[in-house]
């Protein structure tokens, strides 16, 4: 098994493109279903934002899970693949591990530091995991993503001197105006954004604040915490008869603003500007209301040109954060590998504590006369001899693993004790269920587990079968010597 990411983002494809790929989260639930539904994809996690549609898989087939990530896409956008394919990209591996720390840190978001998408991803982790999307590789790799993102906000100042959408939003329209403080803004939406929205504005001293939402209650609240005025839907057109700058974000799949309507309500301005500002994905407003005299639009790509602010300390802070993600992927990577190892150590566990039971039970026949605390004394001893002698080789194969060359380490492990196959590179315990993680760490067995050596010679037993599985170790297999 190993990862692949199959994703859109702004970087690929314009808004017009990007708003066909948009999942919200009532839907996110079915198509989670439905990628894990493929045998070839045994997790799975969706980041779905106004930026970026990702979707995040370990496979055992890539070929097969390709075809179902882009089928997935082609269902959600109701676009044939061969349309947008140019418009995607993959990673693989390792890649996936240092596209997704860049994500969460804002390197890889359209102003360069902002800090919602790390909230964002965290959702989208959570709900995979809630819908049982995620297995053991998933579940290391985001919690340590996820933590890793608010390192880079607590130890850097890169979130420091971003920009958030919203916050480009504002600063788009304090750009056109000299000041804010005497302008009216419509807010259309009452969701997160639309409230970072109304933080910004306030911050610019805006005091002429409507809020324009479908559940008047939630408009209503948010305007109360701005000092503004709330409205219903039905009377945006009265809204925007007064206002000069629009920003719009809601949830909805069809647009807020048709042109037919802003051409009705400019009638009655009298040639007073109207700047909108669209931060919704799909969009809010039609982009026919560019071609409108005195309405200027501004949708999401346009906030691109806010990113030059701070644009040297950015850079700074991002070699810096890029050299902890470099740690923060090999850490990882290590992790990966010691997974790869646990199967392998634990048949050689079981097969040394297969031996040690054949010698304890061979001795109690040969010397019946021995009494409980000899008995004790024999275990505890033919337990430390396999402690010792399996404590180098585990943690040697453990290290060797996540060196260059760990696959063919493990396989030639694997060979010596004739153990199965080893594992194979970017596998390792993954699954919907939780593997053995905790067998990584282990090298020694706790003093009352029955554990030793086996010996090779005829023990007595309770039985033929029995006798057969305490002394014949499978061919080629290394085995301890007798006492």
């Amino acid at each position: 098994m190993h990862m692949l990411l199959v994703g859109i983002n702004y970087k690929t494809a314009p808004v017009e493109l990007r708003e066909c790929f948009s999942i919200p989260e009532p839907q996110l639930e079915d198509a989670l279903a439905r990628l894990t539904a493929s045998s070839a994809i045994a997790e799975a996690v969706i980041v779905s934002t106004c930026n970026r549609t990702e979707i995040y898989t370990v496979v055992t087939d890539e070929a097969m899970a390709r075809n179902a990530v882009y089928g997935l896409l082609e269902q959600v956008s109701r676009l044939r693949a061969d349309g947008f394919r140019a418009h995607t990209y993959v990673e693989t591996g390792q890649a996936v591990v240092w596209h997704l720390h860049r994500v969460v840190c804002g390197l890889d978001s359209m102003v360069i530091g902002e800090t919602q998408i790390l909230g964002q991803v965290r959702q989208a982790f959570l709900f995979a995991q809630a819908s049982g999307s995620t297995g053991s590789l998933f579940n290391q790799l985001f919690r340590r993503a996820v933590t890793f993102g608010k390192r880079v906000q607590t130890e850097t100042g890169l979130g420091q001197s971003a920009v958030s959408v919203s916050y480009a939003a504002v600063s788009l329209a304090k750009k056109v105006f000299d000041r804010l403080d005497d302008k009216t803004v419509v807010v259309i939406g009452a969701g997160k954004m639309s409230e970072l929205t109304l933080t910004h504005l306030a911050a610019h001293g805006v005091e002429q604040i409507l809020v324009v939402n479908r559940t008047h209650e939630r408009a209503r609240q948010l305007a109360a915490a701005y000092d503004g005025q709330a409205m219903e839907m039905s009377a945006l057109p009265v809204a925007l008869k007064e206002a000069d700058i629009v920003i719009s974000s809601t949830g909805s799949r069809g647009y807020v603003l048709s042109a037919d309507m802003i051409a009705e309500v400019m009638k009655r301005r009298k040639r007073k500007p109207l700047f909108c500002i669209d931060i919704a994905v799909p969009r809010d407003i039609d982009p026919d209301l560019a071609q409108l005299s005195n309405v200027y639009l501004y949708d999401i790509d346009d906030l691109q040109d806010m990113v030059a602010a701070n644009v040297t300390q950015r850079k700074e802070e991002s070699a810096r954060v890029l050299a902890m993600i470099e740690q923060e992927a090999r850490a990882f990577a290590v992790w990966l590998s010691e997974q790869e190892v646990v199967p392998l150590i634990a048949q050689l566990r079981d097969r040394a504590l297969i031996v040690q039971q054949g010698v304890m039970e061979s001795l109690t026949h040969k010397f019946p006369e021995l009494n409980d605390r000899q008995q004790k004394t024999l275990q505890k001893h033919t337990m430390s001899i396999v402690n010792q002698l399996l404590r180098e080789p585990i943690a040697s194969i453990k290290e060797m693993a996540g060196e260059p060359g760990g696959e063919e380490a493990l396989a030639v492990f694997a060979r010596i004790f004739a153990l199965s196959d080893a594992p194979s590179r970017h596998g390792g315990a993954t699954g919907r269920a939780e593997s053995r993680e905790a067998d990584a760490g282990v090298t020694e067995w706790p003093a009352e587990d029955p554990n030793g050596i086996r010996e090779r010679g005829p023990a007595r037993g309770e039985g033929e079968g029995k006798q057969q599985s305490w002394n014949a170790a499978p061919e080629g297999a290394a085995v301890l010597p007798a006492l």
